[in-house]
């Protein structure tokens, strides 16, 4: 006689983030059998999607707070973290945007997800970043210039004024100009930032 396992045995048995597929190894379940389970714990709120196609699910009652980067990452390897949110995490703006903006290698797994902004950048943007990319996040300078290079100052959801140019060093200028070179952006519109960036003593 098979032994009855309840729910929260399962899923304290569970990591804080896996996929629908992992179900189906680890309990032997079939595709329907991991789906129906995967409803009733939604409903029941002890699991979270990450949204879209991703099949991926957190664990709250593992985590009640769920890592959705970590999330993101699982189900979209490729991902990096670009645009208004790079700069704020590199502490060159205090805005805070309700989706941040994420990069998708094109042709690796991608999903609209509602907690991020999902876009696919070809594999050559990959490669002109390589060194502008630390921990899956672009670094400030590069995001700036990636910015401005797809949408300019009108575009891109900030002006000059709502960056703390007193972060910015010597060396961001540097990585500014490299990322610029790499993104194929204007002399002119890196006159436009350099002249906007407090001289140094």
């Amino acid at each position: 006689m098979a032994t009855q396992v309840s729910s929260i045995e399962r899923l304290m048995s569970l990591p804080a983030l896996f996929s629908g597929k992992d179900l189906t190894v680890r309990f032997q379940w079939t595709s329907k059998a991991a789906s129906q389970y995967l409803y009733l714990w939604k409903k029941r709120g002890l699991v979270q999607p990450l949204g879209g196609h991703s099949d991926v699910f957190a664990n709250t009652l593992v985590q009640p707070r769920p890592d959705w980067e970590a999330a993101l990452r699982l189900a979209m390897p490729s991902a990096v973290i670009a645009g208004i949110e790079a700069l704020r995490r590199g502490g060159w703006t205090t805005q805070m945007p309700s989706q941040p903006e994420v990069y998708v290698q094109a042709g690796q797994p991608r999903y609209s997800v509602g907690r991020f902004n999902v876009k696919p950048k070809p594999a050559d943007w990959f490669e002109a970043s390589r060194s502008g990319i630390r921990d899956q996040c672009l670094q400030p300078a590069w995001a700036l210039a990636d910015l401005l290079k797809s949408a300019g100052w009108r575009d891109a959801g900030l002006q000059p004024d709502d960056l703390e140019w007193g972060r910015v060093r010597k060396r961001d200028q540097t990585q500014f100009a490299v990322a610029c070179r790499a993104y194929g952006l204007s002399p002119a519109a890196l006159t436009d930032v350099e002249a906007l960036l407090p001289s140094e003593a």
